[in-house]
């Protein structure tokens, strides 16, 4: 067993007090590539070190006679790096053209002798004050057209080249600068790039790239007035000069569908393109150190994806508990976070280029959202232990100082504002950071992934686009995309699947079960391979709201649904679906059991040779079948119409497709999460009871027990 919790806090409790003193996107279905090998990128993250742990340090803010103190408290803590400056370019150039960077290249020197490697930021979420009074263009406008004032950040429009020419100015300087400093071992790019509640920006340099984004996709306005279906309403457009940001708060109805969801595409695209822009100023000088940008948790505007190539690790940011409840997770959800949105954006960002991070995770109480409760004591050493376990290849948290200025006076930092004194999630954060120094010792260099475990391998196919269009067009209140998804990832995770959330470029063929939920835009070339895939053997499972619509987000002239009819097996009724209003809930009858829904439901009329599973067991529609499956060449595909209250339905349908693949998965309860990675087994609890981990008799337990308490732990090698 490792040290204990309690062990390792006295003594780091008293190592601190001894040290006490003062383009435009193509819509059509990509070519199929094999991403994580598309460039051979260097050995930045080795396997041997399977994850790393460091912490963001502001020396902007603390007295210089400080730093050295912080560092070696660092190290101490076990740290192996600091990440510095992303919000300092008034520090950096404090007048245009006037660089001040002997201040951070002490903080360098200092950490490198600490022994902590160092990642550096580029500057650009906090543009400095005389460049926005004396250049008020590379404002953001929002939607109400009240151009942003300096103060706070990302209120830098990105679409405005002037802009775009500051950035550059002073990555350049700071690329050049320490490119070559071989303490220096990584880059972030900006920080959370968005507009945060402002979303997008309605200058008119956005409008002009718009437009221009458009005019390269469409090539004639006549083009666009057809795709967007312009001649609903008078929409009609003479020349793409006319084409406005579709915003609501200027517009009497609902903007054109069709107009916005090719806008939040552009939005992705330029956000993106204004990463690579970075990238490359930064490649340019910088040796031998890699290059990252810290995306926000499942966000919906920005797509990772987009940047997989000109990142060399994809990194993100999430604050686990900050006032949501989770009631799937019981009465503790809301100091536990939820599993479902750690543990998608983990198997999301590892699929996109085979290595993934959070560059922000919560050490403890933050200041931001709406009630900010104390996490579960235990809990950030399990969201880091459940990094590890999904594959991380490092963790960083923000911040390692609590604040003693600013907006942000009560997050927790992994020490107090006096700088020494210990907070309890700094002291969870060594304890995972001395676990991962043991476990680098037993970790067995090239293990194999158990076949029991890789036989139920599972993609879950992911599209920004869908999530843009069905986020626009609910049709019910109580549809949610993200709670869809959820929904399905969830019964996986409880089924103990490996699980990789792809996107439509890369290759599906070589697992053996296919989720695409609610895939609502799709072509033909997209349902050919689906078909390919399963008549080779695969198993797909295809959720409601499927196949509704092409790529401009149209209904099909056809049939409901009519691309997927044939790979189904089945058609829809003469009422496609139903939604049902207020907290009313339907049932569905599968194996003997009754589940609630209400949100969205089809119904499904097979074709001779398609199995009926579930059926609705009220309304007027009794008996109508819910959930088909057929086979098809060596696979099966099944179709679930119908997005159950709970999810309990769609857990329990896909134990029916892997049982019937005689594929054998677990029944872990709801939010108990266990990965292998490296060797190892990690299972994480983040339900609110104890459970016992399932640990086969003669595994060696390494990390905590075999009866996991909620917010616990346990790692165990086979």
């Amino acid at each position: 067993m490792l040290h204990s919790t309690r062990l390792l806090c006295g003594l780091l409790t008293g190592l601190f007090l001894l040290n006490a003193v003062p383009a435009a996107t193509a819509q059509k279905a990509a070519p199929v590539t094999k991403v994580a090998a598309a460039k051979a990128a260097p050995d930045y993250f080795p396997a041997a070190d399977m994850m790393t742990i460091g912490v963001y340090y502001y020396p902007e803010a603390w007295p210089e006679s400080q730093w050295a103190r912080d560092f070696a408290n660092m190290r101490k803590l076990g740290l192996e790096f600091v990440h510095m400056g992303e919000f300092a370019w008034g520090l950096y150039e404090p007048e245009e053209g006037k660089y001040t960077l002997d201040w951070l290249d002490r903080a360098v020197a200092l950490a490198s002798k600490a022994g902590l490697k160092v990642v550096l930021c580029t500057p650009s979420a906090t543009p400095p004050v005389w460049l926005a009074e004396n250049h008020p263009e590379i404002l953001m406008v929002d939607a109400q057209g009240r151009r942003m004032e300096h103060g706070t950040r990302q209120q830098g429009n990105w679409s405005s080249p002037l802009f775009r020419q500051y950035v550059a100015k002073i990555n350049a300087q700071l690329a050049q600068h320490f490119g070559r400093n071989p303490a220096v071992v990584g880059w972030q790019i900006d920080n959370e790039l968005s507009h945060y509640g402002r979303q997008f920006s309605y200058d008119d340099f956005s409008k002009a790239r718009f437009q221009a984004w458009l005019k390269q996709k469409y090539g004639t306005i006549a083009n666009l007035n057809r795709d967007w279906g312009n001649t609903f309403w008078s929409q009609l457009y003479q020349n793409f000069g006319q084409v406005r940001i579709p915003n609501q708060e200027e517009l009497v109805a609902t903007p054109n569908p069709h107009a916005l969801l090719d806008f939040q595409r552009f939005f992705a695209d330029e956000a993106a393109d204004y990463i690579r822009a970075q990238a490359t100023t930064l490649r340019q000088y910088a040796r031998h150190q890699w290059v990252t940008t810290n995306h926000m948790a499942n966000h919906r505007d920005l797509n990772p994806a987009l940047s997989r190539q000109d990142v060399d690790i994809t990194t993100w940011t999430t604050y686990p508990v900050h006032g949501e409840m989770f009631g799937q997770n019981g009465p503790l959800g809301f100091r536990l976070g939820s599993a479902n949105g750690l543990g998608f954006m983990h198997d999301f960002a590892r699929a996109l280029n085979g290595s993934e991070g959070i560059m922000e995770l919560q050490p403890g109480q933050v200041n931001w959202g709406d009630i900010n409760p104390q996490p579960l004591p235990g809990a950030v050493h399990m969201w880091l232990m459940h990094a590890f376990g999904s594959g991380a290849k490092l963790i960083c948290s923000y911040r390692y100082r609590q604040p003693r200025a600013g907006s942000e006076l009560y997050h927790y930092g992994f020490v107090g504002p006096d700088g020494v004194t210990p907070l309890p999630g700094g002291l969870e954060y060594a304890q995972a950071m001395q676990e991962i120094n043991q476990l680098r010792k037993l970790r067995k260099p090239n293990a194999a992934m158990p076949a029991r475990y890789a036989a139920r391998r599972t993609a879950f196919l992911y599209n920004f686009d869908n999530r843009f269009d069905l986020d626009n067009h609910p049709s019910t209140t109580r549809w949610g995309t993200l709670e869809h998804m959820f929904r399905y990832y969830g019964a996986l995770k409880a089924m103990s699947c490996p699980v990789d959330v792809i996107t439509e470029d890369q290759d599906f063929s070589r697992y053996p079960f296919l989720v695409a939920p609610a895939y609502q835009l799709l072509d033909k070339a997209l349902v050919d391979r689906w078909t390919a895939y399963v008549q080779n053997g695969g198993h797909l499972i295809l959720s409601t709201r499927t196949g509704q619509k092409d790529r401009r987000g149209m209904l099909w002239e056809g049939p409901w649904a009519a691309p997927i009819l044939d790979l189904i097996g089945a058609k829809f009724g003469e009422r496609p679906f139903d939604m049902l209003p207020g907290q009313v809930l339907g049932k569905v009858a599968f194996g003997g059991k009754n589940y609630d829904w209400g949100s969205w439901g089809e119904l499904l009329v097979p074709n001779a040779g398609t199995t009926t599973l579930a059926r609705y067991a009220d309304q007027f529609y009794t008996g109508a079948p819910a959930v088909t499956t057929r086979k098809l060449g060596k696979g099966t595909v099944t179709y679930v119409g119908v997005d159950s209250y709970l999810g309990d339905l769609e857990r329990d349908v896909l134990r029916s497709v892997y049982a019937a693949a005689n594929v054998p998965v677990e029944a872990l309860p709801d939010q108990f999460v266990v990965n292998w990675r490296d060797g190892f087994w990690v299972a994480a609890n983040f339900t609110s009871e104890t459970h016992a981990a399932p640990v086969p008799a003669g595994a060696r337990l390494l990390v905590g027990t075999r009866e996991v308490a909620p917010g616990g732990v346990a790692v165990w090698q086979e």
